[in-house]
């Protein structure tokens, strides 16, 4: 029996609109359970299900991202219940908006799944009282590869297909701009764990649990061996409002990273700023599901 794309996380079931999440890099749906079970009753917690972890961990972790892409948004597209937002954690966050954009390529005469909630504005939204963190140095992956041959979908076409409502992004840069590690996956055990660790790139709890690394390395490899290997494709604005989440003290997202997500939409995107740093949901998992539900249209947080 072939193990399920997407699965439900934690308890509840039968809410009014579903989240589809995507964990950090190397993680699997047991990961957000806390965060799940936050949530208002209107909402259903799925979470993507990859092989190499948790109950598919003997299965090998998928190293082919284009493949991963496309099967997850057809899964999505035959099975998703309507109305629904994708939600990415952290390098997961690259995942669903690669899933979003494919589900708009194969359902070109569609809309969102739902009316478009309040919050797309470009200015801060009160999620804690900072702004965007100043912009920081350093060389940014660019878009690569030929300019796009169309416009793309129209955002005001008749409904027709499984659109997600919105697209939520946390603690991840613009795809155009991100920086990727590009030899993290290639190192030697040992090296590997180091730079990970010292970079930031697994929660704390994670890092401390040396006995689990063996278990854990697999898919985390795989993971980051599929960012490494991105190329940034231009192609038309997503017709999908977006929210950026992320952490006032956060030190690896700048300013340009952060706001760069503007390309990527034909709405502006409404930028959440969350009293945290990296890690939004270990630190602040109450505010965090908060803001997600308001930026979704939960009526119990809305009204």
């Amino acid at each position: 029996m072939t193990a399920p794309w997407f699965v439900p996380v934690g308890e509840r079931q039968g809410g009014r609109i579903r989240l589809y999440t995507f964990p950090n890099a190397g993680s699997g749906p047991a990961s957000l359970t806390d965060l799940a079970g936050r949530f208002p009753d209107e909402v259903d917690v799925w979470s993507v299900n990859l092989p190499g972890r948790q109950a598919r961990l003997a299965e090998p972790p998928v190293e082919d991202l284009d493949a991963l892409v496309d099967v997850l948004a057809r899964d999505l597209l035959t099975n998703a219940r309507e109305p629904y937002a994708l939600f990415g954690y952290c390098s997961g966050a690259l995942l669903a908006y690669l899933v979003c954009r494919r589900l708009t390529e194969l359902t070109p005469a569609s809309e969102p799944s739902g009316p478009v909630p309040p919050g797309s504005s470009e200015t801060v939204s009160p999620g804690s009282s900072g702004s965007v963190p100043p912009e920081s140095p350093g060389p940014a992956v660019r878009a690569e590869g030929p300019p796009p041959e169309s416009a793309g979908p129209d955002p005001a076409a008749e409904p027709g297909g499984r659109w997600p409502q919105r697209l939520l992004v946390g603690s991840f840069a613009a795809p155009d701009v991100t920086l990727l590690l590009r030899r993290l996956p290639f190192l030697p055990s040992w090296l590997f764990w180091d730079q990970l660790i010292e970079l930031g790139g697994v929660p704390a709890e994670v890092a401390e649990r040396e006995v689990l690394r063996p278990i854990l390395e697999p898919a985390l490899r795989a993971d980051f061996g599929m960012l490494a290997r991105y190329r940034h494709r231009q192609g038309p604005p997503l017709p999908v409002p977006v929210t950026v989440l992320y952490g006032s003290r956060d030190g690896s997202m700048s300013r340009g990273g952060l706001l760069g997500w503007r390309r990527q939409s034909v709405f502006r995107p409404s930028m959440r700023e969350l009293d945290a740093s990296h890690w939004l949901a270990e630190e602040t998992p109450d505010l965090l599901a908060t803001v997600i539900a308001e930026e979704i249209g939960c009526v119990s947080v809305t009204a």
